[in-house]
């Protein structure tokens, strides 16, 4: 029997095994050459290996059973296995989308996808995390691949001054999830979240009580601030690697100064797990709490949907755009986080799905984008780039025009779907005027989504800027990407199962 629970975790190890085969054979294959035995297929081998990852995580997928391993501090569940097996997805996506962006930068192959694979193997690590010390290594894990990404361009002064701010911040913050998760420590004596969701569900029950050996009065955790102090430590952590405002001004500098390989993966990938994290520990575990902090949930998911409407309204820079884009979404699946049911909770990891896949759409047609004038190899492109892609390629400018109202979130896209959802979670909570707010805000910010397609099809240039054409494997990804999207709208069962049989785990 421990041997099956072992077995689980057969993926991650897979996973890890062939990041040491890659690091080792790059190794040896770059004496007296640069990397010619393996530069050209570094990136359908890091594909390869994230398929077979896929492959066996649904081999050993497990249902409404869970399993404890390793002293109980990482759980394979049904949770884990429906949010690594997407982001696994997704990440093969990503993969097969930056190889042309990767070539016509001059970035390093090998070094770009061995700390992708790093980054993800953290991230799949989060996602089965049942202890505070096993999330806090598993986000260095993927934070201090992220810092490398985001200033792998040395040649860039931006892209080294994004790379240093969000090592700096990013490191400040995980240094408040670890002080945080001391306290608790210090408080209960475990940093386990099964024990501690056990811990105060008898609490609630028992003015006194035994629990470990240990004997606790009640009037300790419900009356002490030490728990709430500490909770409050991993909150604002969580909400940074998340960028929900007031906490997201380094998302901009990174956004914009890292290659745009690295900030796909920054802006898609992580979010989902992150959030897997933030439900176990302020709903599963310290639900008490966390429904004491609803109204202050609820302030600053609004902040955050405030923050991302009206901030990208005067930006001239696409990705400066999609960073106060991606804010204003985190806002809302924030809100419905803070409704504090289970249809939020349903419609949370639908948002988060949803966002995912157009996610991956617009920066994946971002990356193709590459003018014929001296300044092609600019990293930063302007609104006002747009102006010709109609003109070069007119299939790529309708599918980004409805991807664009897909994440606005305008019918007939599934993006209509869940944040109609989230808007009646926060109505059936009787939150009414926060409703109101949130849907004027999301008007609001349906205009510079707008502001896209005017320039894509209403505005023109005297310059004549047009875009190289774009390989064919590459259109048929993207086509796929908006094709699905339009399927979800006409048959959404796949995105609601999934999110439903998580929410029966939560129960």
């Amino acid at each position: 029997m421990l041997i099956f629970k072992e077995i689980q975790l057969l993926p991650e190890i897979f996973l890890a095994v062939s990041i040491i085969y890659l690091i080792i054979h790059g190794t040896f294959s770059s004496i007296n050459t640069k990397y010619l035995l393996i530069q050209n297929s570094i990136l359908q081998l890091s594909v390869l290996i994230l398929s077979l990852f896929c492959y066996l995580l649904i081999n050993n997928c497990v249902e409404f059973n869970s399993f404890q391993i390793f002293n109980n501090t990482i759980n394979i569940d049904y949770l884990g296995f429906c949010t690594k097996i997407w982001i696994a997805l997704i990440s093969i996506f990503c993969f097969l989308t930056v190889q042309h962006y990767i070539v016509f930068q001059k970035i390093n192959y090998f070094e770009y996808s061995i700390l992708i694979l790093f980054s993800l193997l953290g991230i799949f690590f989060l996602c089965c995390s049942n202890d505070l010390i096993t999330a806090y290594l598993s986000i260095e894990l993927q934070s201090l691949s992220f810092y490398i990404l985001a200033s792998m361009k040395k040649d860039s002064s931006f892209s080294v001054d994004g790379g240093l701010k969000y090592f700096v911040l990013g490191a400040f913050a995980s240094s408040l999830f670890l002080f945080g998760s001391s306290i608790l420590y210090g408080v209960t004596g475990t940093t386990n979240l099964e024990d501690l969701k056990n811990l105060f569900f008898f609490f609630h029950n028992e003015s006194i009580l035994v629990y470990d050996n240990c004997t606790f009065s009640k009037n300790v955790f419900l009356e002490g601030s030490l728990i709430q102090f500490g909770l409050a430590f991993l909150f604002v952590s969580l909400l940074f690697k998340l960028a929900v405002a007031p906490f997201h001004l380094w998302s901009l500098d990174v956004y914009e100064g890292s290659p745009s390989s690295s900030t796909v993966f920054f802006a898609i990938i992580p979010k989902l797990a992150i959030f897997v994290l933030f439900v176990k520990i302020f709903y599963l575990s310290f639900f008490e709490y966390t429904n004491k902090w609803r109204y202050y949930l609820v302030i600053l998911a609004i902040i955050s949907i405030v923050v991302g409407s009206f901030g990208g309204l005067e930006q001239k820079k696409l990705k400066t755009l999609l960073a106060y884009s991606s804010t204003s979404h985190m806002g809302y699946t924030l809100l419905a986080f803070s409704a504090g049911t289970l249809e939020g909770m349903q419609v949370l990891f639908s948002y988060l799905f949803v966002y995912m896949i157009a996610g991956l759409c617009t920066w994946s047609i971002f990356l193709m984008l590459q003018l014929k004038h001296k300044y092609v190899k600019k990293q930063n492109k302007d609104l006002t780039d747009l102006y010709s892609l109609n003109k070069s390629n007119n299939i790529l400018a309708l599918s980004f025009s409805i991807v664009l109202l897909s994440v606005a979130g305008l019918p007939p896209m599934i993006g209509f779907l869940v944040k109609i959802g989230i808007f009646l979670a926060i109505i059936e909570s009787s939150m009414y005027f926060v409703a109101i707010v949130s849907i004027l805000c999301s008007v609001i910010s349906t205009f510079y989504y707008i502001r896209i397609l005017k320039i894509i099809y209403f505005e023109g240039s005297t310059s004549g800027k047009l875009y190289y054409p774009i390989k064919s494997y590459i259109s048929f990804i993207v086509s796929s990407l908006f094709y699905f999207l339009i399927f979800l709208f006409i048959n959404p069962t796949l995105i609601y199962l999934f999110s439903y049989k998580i929410t029966l785990l939560l129960n």
